[in-house]
């Protein structure tokens, strides 16, 4: 279409040339088709086109030569010519830059396609707002790209770092250096997740940053890897300090709660005495207790599968809960189905009781727990909710730590035995607690959680208080 349009652009300069004297130069409008050649693909148009301008300049000349021809002709008509091969080279200095240009833009276009496809990347400007996110930080996050423009990311900080973690981060990149770590995030859905970050600055002529993009790799699967590693590595040392307690310690214990049990039986009835060997035998008895979580959190046996109906597991575990004083004022509800499991019913059972146990005293013996039972394809969802105040956010993945506890007594070992069963089962321990609506643990597994059973049903693990 260009050529066409120039062809007839150049066939009526040239008759208006030839109709016109020589001293109107309607050539110079040649000049107009040879910049035609910035809007056309062919790289030499410009030098064809300047060269068919000079020539129909020069047959005009001697068309249009006459006695009267002014002698300025023999300069104006030189200097058209070197316009025309002037413009032509200036045409195609910019084809050039044009095409370098539109290279330059293409690999850089490559090069964010490529990011996009496997990196989380963000830009923010210099006060860390956000200015763009594309599709992988979307799906990481759970928030959708209108909901991210024009926050900060203080939107997913998880509180996880310190002050002075982000401190250092922010002075890092504010003084144009790059900032390389590992950073944990929240999710809109709450799901916390770990990404690999390397965050660039972009600076202006004085050196000074003038936008931020932050490039990050999804690294969840590998800290939690790293995670149970450690805590594998943990538990070795764990199980051998275990076995000595429980040589060294249990047997002395046993002795001496026997020892005291004697001396309360020979004191006469209402002796001032007798309540504070109450309370040692009790202290006596924690201490057992704390002595077997730990053989079982340091060395778990596994399940021994048989077939069972859970619902006469959870009554089971309610009336456990009733010998408990913080248990007795508590009401409790099932709801669901009486769904049928291929596991380990003491096992389950012991979860369960820790479970209602916990939401007891969060509630301090005050209250109502519900025990909604459930299918999901081939799961079986147990849900625990309790009317207590819930747990702050901050503490929230922290319950499921060994040793952790925000109660006076008590070892904070009942909490990761329960996950430790739902695992050995194939299925999950999780638990939710907005803000005012009180805790709701999730036991997820699987309908066939074990292979069927083969010999007797093992001891129930002991049910500990978190």
């Amino acid at each position: 279409m260009i050529h066409a349009g120039a062809l007839v652009a150049t066939l009526a300069i040239f008759l208006i040339d030839l109709r016109e004297p020589l001293v109107y130069a309607i050539g110079i409008l040649y000049v107009l088709v040879i910049v035609m050649g910035l809007w056309t693909s062919w790289y030499g148009y410009p030098i064809v086109a300047a060269v068919v301008a000079t020539t129909l300049l020069i047959v005009d000349v001697i068309v249009g030569w006459g006695p009267d021809t002014p002698a300025f002709i023999f300069v104006n008509r030189p200097l058209m010519a070197l316009v025309f091969v002037a413009t032509a080279t200036l045409v195609m200095h910019f084809k050039r830059l044009e095409r370098r240009w539109s290279a330059d833009v293409q690999q850089l276009a490559d090069i964010k396609r490529a990011l996009d496809s496997a990196a989380i990347v963000a830009t923010t400007d210099v006060s860390g707002r956000i200015t763009y996110v594309n599709d992988k930080f979307c799906e990481i996050s759970r928030y959708s790209r209108e909901e991210l423009i024009g926050q900060d990311h203080r939107i997913i900080n998880s509180g996880y770092h310190s002050k002075a973690f982000m401190r250092d981060l922010w002075r890092t990149i504010a003084a144009g250096r790059i900032w390389h770590g590992e950073i944990r995030n929240r999710a809109k859905d709450g799901s916390l997740y770990w990404v690999d970050t390397t965050i660039v600055p972009f600076l202006n002529e004085h050196g000074k940053p003038y936008q931020y993009i932050a490039i990050r790799a999804d690294i969840t699967a590998r800290k939690a890897a790293e995670d149970r590693l450690a805590q594998q590595a943990a538990l070795a040392r764990l199980g051998q300090m275990a076995a000595v307690v429980a040589h060294e310690v249990r047997n002395p214990l046993a002795g001496i709660k026997g020892a005291i049990q004697v001396l309360m039986s020979r004191r006469p009835p209402g002796d001032a005495e007798i309540p504070v060997m109450h309370d040692v035998v009790g202290r006596i008895d924690s201490l057992s207790e704390l002595i077997n979580d730990l053989m079982v959190f340091a060395r778990p046996r596994p399940p021994r599968p048989g077939t069972f109906h859970l619902r006469p597991v959870l009554v089971e575990a309610i009336s456990l809960l009733r010998r408990d004083p913080i248990g007795r004022s508590v009401e409790v509800a099932i709801d669901g189905d009486d769904l049928t499991l291929v596991a380990d019913a003491e096992m389950i059972k012991a979860t369960v009781t820790n479970l209602i146990l916990n939401a007891a005293q969060a509630m301090s013996g005050r209250g109502r727990i519900a025990i909604r039972v459930a299918q999901q394809d081939r799961q079986c969802l147990l849900e625990i909710h309790d009317s207590g105040p819930g747990i702050p956010a901050e503490l929230q993945e922290r319950v499921f730590e060994p040793f952790f506890t925000t109660k006076a007594r008590g070892g904070g070992l009942g909490l990761p035995i329960a996950r430790r069963t739902a695992e050995l089962h194939g299925g999950t321990l999780t638990l939710a607690s907005p803000p005012g609506n009180g805790t709701t643990f999730t036991l997820a597994l699987p309908i066939r959680a074990l292979a069927d059973p083969v010999g007797d049903v093992a001891p129930a693990a002991p049910v500990r208080r978190t």
